[in-house]
Parts: structure tokens; sequence; C-alpha cells
């Protein structure tokens, strides 16, 4: 990532020492808080049409709080990026293998996902047994959050959610309203490379038809919608291509400061584009900001942000997967079938509740997205011979 070169590296190296990389370890955290905070604020506090007073001092604050499908959409891009960007990669060097590949895909999304699905499973199942807020579990609460959520906690919701087939065979699972991108995430991983290996696979053509076979039966699966999502998670792919350019500071925070009102905007709440699909222009402008934030090739060593991001990105993945769950949980242990209004008392034992989940993730990342890179190596050992593990480590 730090040359011109048609696709950059992302391994361990270079790229990993340049304010570039730290930059976007700030992206993707900062991405995952914002998905936590708006559930946060929809299960804890009242909407901002409902307040009665202060509502000038609130409605920043609400409108910082209504990004979570905005922040998706930069993970898609995100994604798109670092393992599309493994997948040109390992073509170019002819180190591809399907092997190898939904090996690494496999440990990077069960090892957090599997953990999080039950623990998800057994919140929502203490708070039915123990009635807790029955009115909040059964979806009644106007919330933009909750659905019925004992329709929800099945066995086949379980293992659809598991192998990503939900939103498209099965529901989602439990109270996890968070797992719908990653059935999205999962499918594009597939159609990428079989897209892509139809075209200029290092295959026979009987292999490279049987791949595009396999591309447009996978876009059929999976419907309309999410295919025509894929086209945001291109724009990643596409990241990895075009050259990049060094960038001063003063024109990446320029950027920052003109993409942020813009981010906002996107919403749906807000959007001026009243009729159009707010995601895909909101692709292009996180396109043009990470490429911009690319441009900072300059070493990262010494700077004071460098740990705190590191950290923040390093659990992310584990915060959007368990969030949800257990900030449901602790609704129904407090505000219960009412949301609260945002008095003093209310926000400081609000902002209590979101540090203390906040904790509670990073504790679980310990356990299982901190050991992804044993696990992989470990999963590597098992694979044939003859698919040796690629150097490139991907972490999205």
């Amino acid at each position: 990532m730090k040359s011109t070169s048609p696709v950059r590296s992302v391994s361990p190296g270079p790229f990993q020492s340049t304010v570039a990389s730290v930059l976007l370890d700030i992206v993707r955290g900062v991405a995952a808080l914002l998905v936590c905070v708006e559930h946060w604020r929809y299960l804890f506090f009242i909407d901002y049409p409902d307040l009665t007073s202060h509502r000038q001092l609130f409605f920043l604050p609400y409108a910082m709080c209504t990004l979570g499908h905005q922040a998706v959409v930069i993970f898609f891009v995100l994604s798109g990026y670092l393992v599309g960007g493994h997948v040109l990669r390992a073509l170019n060097t002819k180190r591809w293998s399907w092997n190898t590949y939904l090996t690494q895909r496999a440990v990077r999304l069960w090892i957090v996902l599997i953990p999080a699905l039950l623990l998800g499973g057994l919140l929502d199942l203490i708070a039915l047994r123990l009635h807790l807020a029955p009115a909040l579990y059964a979806g009644l609460v106007n919330n933009h959050v909750t659905d019925n959520v004992a329709a929800r906690l099945t066995w086949t919701a379980l293992l659809g959610n598991m192998f990503f087939v939900q939103s498209i065979l099965t529901p989602l699972f439990g109270s996890n309203g968070a797992l719908w991108s990653l059935a999205n995430e999962f499918w594009y991983y597939m159609l990428f490379p079989l897209g892509l290996l139809a075209i200029r696979g290092p295959y026979s053509i009987p292999k490279r038809f049987a791949m595009a076979i396999g591309f447009f039966a996978v876009s059929w699966f999976v419907g309309l919608g999410m295919v025509l999502t894929f086209s945001i998670w291109l724009l990643g792919v596409l990241l990895a291509v075009v050259p990049v350019r060094r960038t001063s500071a003063a024109m990446r925070w320029t950027a920052v400061a003109l993409y942020c009102p813009l981010f906002i905007l996107s919403s749906s709440r807000f959007t001026p584009f009243k009729g159009l699909n707010p995601d895909y222009l909101l692709g292009i402008l996180t396109f043009g900001l990470l490429w911009i934030l690319l441009g900072a090739q300059e070493p990262s060593e010494g700077r004071w942000y460098v740990s705190p991001a590191r950290k923040l990105a390093r659990f992310s993945y584990t915060l959007y997967l368990v969030h949800t769950p257990m900030l449901m949980f602790l609704t129904a242990l407090l505000p219960g079938e009412s949301r609260w209004t945002p008095t003093p008392r209310h926000l400081a034992t609000g902002f209590g509740v979101l540090l203390f989940v906040i904790t509670l993730a990073y504790l679980v990342a310990m356990a299982t997205e901190f050991r992804t890179a044993a696990v992989r190596d470990w999963a590597m050992q098992l694979l044939p011979k003859r698919s040796k593990p690629e150097p490139v480590v991907i972490t999205s």
C-alpha cells in the first residue's frame, strides 16, 4: 500500500509502520463504535422528536447516534480493500489457493461469530426465562432495534446465522440485529474470487466456466439487493488497485473535515438526496477519503495515537458482534420497557452502561479475536501440503 504499484501489500512490514495503517485502524474502530452507540441510544433514550426541552442542545449528539448504518458502509469499503486486495495479490504472485483463502476467511469470521452467537443467545434466553421487560423482548417497544426475540431464538436461526444465510433463508438470531451485514460480507467473499477467477483465473476453460456458474448461482441465491450492495464492496477492491500519492497532514485533515458532515447527511433522516440510495454516494465518498488517508506514508513510530488506534481496531469485530444482546439485557434491567429522557442522571448512567459494554466486548475479544493468528496458523497446518500458507495476512 505504500508504493504506487497496482496492488499494494498490507502484510506486516513497511505499510504497517506508516501513519496510513494507523488511520485505517482509527476508521475501523470508530465505525464499530458508531454502530454500538446507535443501538445504545435507540435502546436507552427517547427519540429526538419526543424531546420537550433543550432540543437544540441535543441535535448534534442525536445526529451522531444515527450513523450505524453508514458505518457499515465504511466496513464494506474497508473489507473490499483488505480482502479483495488480498485475492488480487495472491493471483498476481501465483499463490492463490481456495483452501488457503477459505481457511483464512472461516477462521477470521467464526472465531468471534460462534462465541458471539452463544453469548447472545444465552443472554436472550435468561431474559426471556426471567420475564425481564417482556414487551421489550416481544418487539413491542418502538426503539428501532428489537423484534420478537423469542421467535428468532431457534436452532434453525442459530445454524443459519452461523453459516451466513441470515436474511436469506433464516431470520437474524435472537436480539442480535447487527448480524445482517455479516451475511453480506461472507457472500461478497465468495462472489469476488468466483467472478475474478472466471475472467482471469489460473484455471482451464472448463474450470473458469464453472467459476462463472458459481458466481451467477451465488448471485441468484443471495438476491438482487445484496448483489447491488456488492458494488460498494468493490469500491474497496478498486482502492487496492489505484495508485496512491503521498498526502500532507493538512490535506488529510481537510478531507476529514469535508467528509464528516457529508457522512451525517448521508443518513436517510438527513439526506437531501430524496429518492436516491445514499449508500452508493457514501461509498464513493468513503473511497475518496480512504485514498487520501492511504497517502499518509510517513512513519508512525513515536506518535501518541498509535497504541489507542491499534487497540480499538483490534477488537472492533468483537464489539460489532456482541454489543446488541448485551445492551438489550442491560436495557431490560434498567429502563425496561420505557426509554429514558436524557437528563443528567440518565445520561451518566447510560454512559456508564456504554463503557461497561465496550469493556466486556474487549474481554470477549481477549479470548477470541486476539487469538485469530494462532488459530489460523493451526488451521493452515491441517491443509494438504500442496496448499502452502500465503505470506499475506489480512485482518478484516
